[in-house]
């Protein structure tokens, strides 16, 4: 005689295959639940750091819009354009965070003075020196790249070719050139801008 519990095990087997898929008693079975942990969602990318770009080429003929004599601040411009070069040459003879700083502050004052007098000589050229010095060569180029239409200014043109003859060590500077812009002496985009001069 078999033990009551194997019977009771055996009778709800043969009554559970026979129910097939509805289960006892003809009720549906359930579909199984979901899972208890949501599914994970991807990571935000990391955001890249921004690298320092050089400037895009332009040509000499673009530039900021003329302004009238009424509309630029000439005299603050100098003004500006001589505390910029002051603080270049400074920066030169500064070493460390000092020279950096000077440095940042000269173009600071160069951009400010470009923006009281877009047609400032001693500001662009000396802007361009600037980024000649920390390796913006494009930027360097399209502020020289300036100097050609201002050139052609009466009252602007001795002024530019004074900055063009220290640029290429003319004149009074007798072969020596703008040490500013010795990094850019092998660039040919530089070359081919000299050739203007």
């Amino acid at each position: 005689m078999r033990p009551l519990w194997r019977l009771a095990i055996a009778a709800l087997l043969t009554a559970g295959a026979g129910a097939g898929p509805s289960g006892c008693g003809g009720a549906a079975i359930a579909p199984a639940p979901p899972p208890l942990r949501p599914k994970a969602r991807p990571a935000p990318p990391r955001p890249v750091a921004r690298q320092r770009t050089d400037c895009d080429p332009i040509a000499p003929t673009d530039g900021p819009s003329p302004l009238t004599y009424d509309e630029r601040s000439v005299e603050e411009a100098e003004n500006l354009a001589s505390q910029g070069s002051d603080l270049l040459q400074q920066s030169a003879q500064s070493e460390g965070q000092e020279g950096e700083q000077q440095l940042e502050q000269s173009v600071h004052r160069f951009i400010t003075a470009l923006l009281a007098d877009p047609y400032n000589v001693n500001a662009t050229y000396n802007l361009a020196a600037a980024y000649a010095r920390i390796g913006r060569g494009q930027c360097a180029i399209n502020l020289l790249a300036r100097l050609v239409p201002m050139r052609r200014l009466p009252s602007l043109a001795s002024r530019v070719e004074e900055k063009l003859d220290r640029l290429l060590g003319r004149k009074d500077y007798k072969g020596r050139l703008d040490p500013d812009f010795f990094d850019l002496r092998d660039d040919p985009r530089f070359r081919d801008l000299v050739k203007n001069f």
